[in-house]
């Protein structure tokens, strides 16, 4: 299927309908040709898939043994993370008190999302999608430092943080209110919407610049809560994920998957390339999320928690995090020539 094949279809469809130089004529000849391509299109559709899904899966086998090693540590990191965080889950729901923990269920909380996109980066970086990679890492990112503050300042702040959570929820309420039968959806009634607006109220005091954090690290924005926690110097990493995901114009060569392309070309698609800042940074990322939950309240002398597992599996979680690293620059460096022998 190709613009030959399209060519073709339309010069057949116009001596068909006869050539008189008339602009109907040229009209019904390209409403035949499309229907014609339609159906040949549709009649061939499996076939054509077929040949789609083999060049991907083909792709996707040679990405793979390029960072074969590299993928694997980053695939035991997330999964020991995964294993850590159910097994501190165990044992504080032991205790009663811990339960229905703020604290304790917003870190939770945040870790699952944490690893779960962790396994979303996995995914795409196995697909040969870099930068895409990159791009979720910011919301890794930004948990990070949210689960940074939370460990810091304790339930208190969880608390907020979850009035705050309530308080986005009204915003989409609005929101969708504005768009509602625009998109032909069912608005909300005008009582929905006055609670809605009274719990905005009690929440925010009428202070439009609330934020959760701000009563704690005197802070709302996200830059200064970054600097906050001791995480400023990754600016230009977060500037960088965040490019992937505004329409902002940049050089193609600007893109991870295009750092090691010879010629300067448009990108549409899948390249092995640009694998490691973001499976590097992905790795640094979880392993501070998931510190943050397993040490909750690791300094608090009341506490019942035995902090011995949550210690052990943190130290393998470094190991594992600088490896991580270490194995993706390593299969980086090994020429196209040398990927089957050396990075298998």
């Amino acid at each position: 299927m190709d613009d030959d094949f399209f060519d073709s279809l339309l010069k057949y469809a116009q001596k068909k309908l006869g050539k008189d130089g008339k602009k109907n004529d040229f009209k019904k000849a390209l409403e035949y040709a499309s229907k014609q391509f339609i159906d040949v299109i549709k009649s061939n559709e499996e076939n054509f898939v077929h040949k789609l899904n083999h060049e991907y899966d083909g792709f996707n086998k040679r990405n793979y043994l390029r960072w074969k090693t590299a993928f694997q540590k980053l695939q035991m990191l997330h999964q020991i993370s995964i294993d850590a965080g159910m097994e501190f889950q165990k044992q504080f729901l032991k205790y009663p008190e811990y339960e229905t923990d703020t604290l304790l269920g917003v870190l939770m909380q945040q870790h699952a999302n944490a690893c779960r996109i962790t396994g979303e980066i996995i995914h795409l970086l196995k697909g040969g999608y870099a930068d895409a990679a990159l791009a979720r890492w910011r919301t890794l990112f930004e948990i990070a430092v949210t689960c940074l503050i939370l460990n810091k300042h304790g339930k208190e702040a969880a608390e907020d943080y979850v009035k705050y959570g309530h308080l986005k929820s009204i915003e989409e309420i609005e929101e969708y209110q504005k768009t509602a039968q625009k998109m032909r959806l069912e608005p909300y009634g005008d009582d929905e919407i006055k609670h809605a607006l009274a719990i905005k109220k009690f929440l925010t005091a009428n202070d439009k610049s609330y934020h959760w954090a701000q009563k704690h690290t005197k802070y709302g924005k996200f830059e200064k809560l970054r600097d906050y926690v001791g995480l400023g110097k990754w600016s230009h990493k977060y500037m960088l994920a965040s490019k992937n995901i505004h329409a902002n114009y940049y050089e193609m060569f600007s893109f991870l998957a295009m750092s090691e392309a010879k010629t300067d070309m448009l990108l549409i698609g899948q390249s092995n390339s640009g694998m490691t800042m973001p499976a590097h940074m992905t790795a640094i990322s979880l392993s501070q999320i998931t510190s943050a939950f397993l040490t909750a309240y690791i300094n608090d002398e009341n506490t019942k928690l035995n902090y011995i597992s949550s210690i052990f599996s943190l130290s393998l979680i470094k190991q594992y995090s600088d490896e991580v690293g270490e194995e993706f620059l390593k299969c980086a460096n090994i020429k196209e020539n040398e990927h089957v022998d050396e990075c298998k």
